[in-house]
């Protein structure tokens, strides 16, 4: 398994994608940022995620956000309704 430093390493090269897909979505930089952080700390302790080959886990990441964003959105337009 990977050590922790390796961990981050690998994460840090999937920062850009999870921050474009977030606030692509959102369109609010301060909710893209927050659930990009959100969506990273979540694939560290994801098991599955480090049992895929590379090409598997851009794609994966993609379905992590959007999740995470719609999530978002359902909750702050129950906030404002």
């Amino acid at each position: 398994m990977l050590d922790f430093q390796k961990k981050v390493e690998i994460l840090r090269g999937y920062e850009s994608l999870c921050y474009t897909v977030c606030v692509t979505l959102l369109i609010d930089e301060q909710a893209a940022c927050k659930m990009a952080e959100e969506t990273l700390c979540q694939l560290f302790s994801d098991q599955d995620f480090w049992l895929m080959n590379e090409t598997e886990r851009p794609s994966y990441i993609l379905r992590l956000c959007k999740r995470g964003c719609l999530q978002w959105t359902r909750v702050n337009l129950l906030q404002t309704s």
